[in-house]
């Protein structure tokens, strides 16, 4: 790597709904990626974003973002298994109050 600059460019977009990411390496700018593997609940739906969630286990750990996150929780409540789980969706604009 040299001095002037990274190997790589990324930019993430961390929305209030969606939440997706992109990115080019330097030797080839124009190429962009972007994540493509993101499945929905029904794993029939193939997004390039995921939900802005975030799953947090009941030992206050992080356990899940986007669809991963809504999957798990959904799995957990549907067998009654979600207490102490932490399941947090939408709450991006929630981050600019001091109150969080």
């Amino acid at each position: 790597m040299s001095k002037s600059g990274g190997l790589v460019v990324v930019a993430f977009d961390f929305g209030t709904t969606y939440s997706g990411y992109a990115f080019s390496f330097r030797n080839d700018p124009l190429k962009v990626q972007t994540n493509g593997n993101w499945v929905a609940g029904s794993e029939k739906l193939i997004s390039l974003k995921t939900p802005t969630c975030v799953l947090v286990d009941p030992n206050n750990q992080f356990h899940a973002f986007g669809f991963e996150a809504e999957n798990k929780y959904t799995s957990l409540a549907e067998d009654n298994k979600h207490h102490g789980w932490k399941f947090f969706k939408q709450f991006k604009m929630m981050l600019h109050s001091n109150e969080v």
